[in-house]
């Protein structure tokens, strides 16, 4: 049973994902990349509003509570590491602002998004 956990493990994180990818467009945001990786590290959700970029990390879990504990501060290294890899491939110059936030969704559909949850 222990092999099938990992594959149930990523199918729960992408309706996890998607469900932040909608809130995300509901509040105007347009989503720029998901999913995306480099040697640096993985960021959930990439998304843009005007000039504001948003590098977002999402975490399913039972309750919002525990997805929120769930994020450490090596794997918000990497995340601030790997942004700076996409920024330097897709934003160009001073003009974009960006931010690091975090998508909280629990089991029972409740999500919370935290903008500005860290900074680089």
């Amino acid at each position: 049973m222990e092999r099938w956990k990992g594959q149930a493990n990523a199918l729960v994180g992408q309706g996890g994902e998607a469900a932040a990818k909608k809130i995300l467009q509901a509040q105007g945001y347009e989503i720029a990349d998901s999913r995306w990786s480099c040697s640096a590290g993985e960021i959930d959700l990439i998304a843009r509003k005007n000039r504001l970029i948003i590098f977002v990390e999402v975490k399913t879990s039972r309750s919002i509570d525990q997805a929120v504990i769930r994020i450490s501060e090596a794997q918000q290294r990497r995340i601030v590491n790997a942004a700076h890899v996409w920024l330097s491939k897709h934003a160009f110059g001073p003009r974009f602002l960006f931010r690091f936030d975090a998508i909280f969704v629990g089991g029972s559909g409740q999500l919370k998004h935290i903008e500005g949850a860290w900074t680089a």
